[in-house]
């Protein structure tokens, strides 16, 4: 039975962009031919509201009980899903600490702003004490100017940095909107997208996995 991979967005500080993340992410991943599940522990349900304005069924979404996490995830593993990529509140809860537990990778978005750099630590903190790998993103910044490069230095001594920022658009507020996705109305959002998937691809999937992947695909 193929394990299926599980990406976690997390980041104690609120309005990092965690949703919009998961969002587009998964349809990124959707779009290279991964079926992909969501689940949306932020009681918020920003993310859930944005999947509930779509037609298409992957990414699939499902609604769990987080103290039945593991549980979710070895029945997952069992329906042939290539990835789950989990949604978690801004905070300490049990929602967001069960949802790093299952980690394969934690991907930890934030803003370039000083109060969100400030308070990143206790982000790290919290993954690390889980014993699990993670990596950055820049978010809601206007691409190559100094403050998203002085961002991206400041990560980098803690940990490796995506080579793509999602940048603060409006086109990522629209598509959260209506179910979308940026990508599809904004050429420079879909560059931001592709890249960082690419990016979190390599990191959470090894080339073997990969090229297995392909090599069946092309066979059927």
């Amino acid at each position: 039975m193929k394990k299926t991979k599980i990406l976690t967005i997390a980041n104690r500080k609120g309005g990092a962009g965690k949703s919009t993340c998961v969002a587009h992410l998964s349809l990124e991943a959707v779009k290279q031919g991964l079926k992909t599940i969501l689940i949306d522990l932020d009681p918020q349900k920003t993310l859930e509201v944005w999947w509930k304005k779509r037609e298409e069924e992957n990414p699939f979404l499902t609604d769990i009980d987080p103290l039945k996490i593991e549980e979710v995830i070895a029945s997952i593993n069992g329906h042939g899903f290539d990835l789950c990529i989990i949604d978690t509140p801004g905070d300490t809860s049990i929602n967001a600490i069960n949802g790093i537990k299952v980690a394969d990778l934690v991907l930890i978005p934030s803003k370039p702003t000083s109060p969100d750099l400030t308070s990143i630590g206790r982000t790290i903190s919290m993954v690390k004490s889980l014993e699990k790998s993670y990596v950055f993103v820049i978010t809601q910044a206007v691409a190559r100017t100094k403050l998203a490069l002085q961002g991206v230095a400041v990560l980098s001594e803690f940990g490796v940095v995506a080579p793509f920022t999602i940048s603060n658009r409006v086109s990522y507020a629209n598509a959260m909107n209506i179910g979308s996705s940026a990508a599809i109305e904004d050429k420079l959002a879909a560059e931001e997208i592709k890249g960082v998937w690419e990016f979190i691809n390599s990191k959470l999937f090894d080339l073997r996995e990969r090229n297995a992947k392909e090599k069946v695909r092309f066979d059927i």
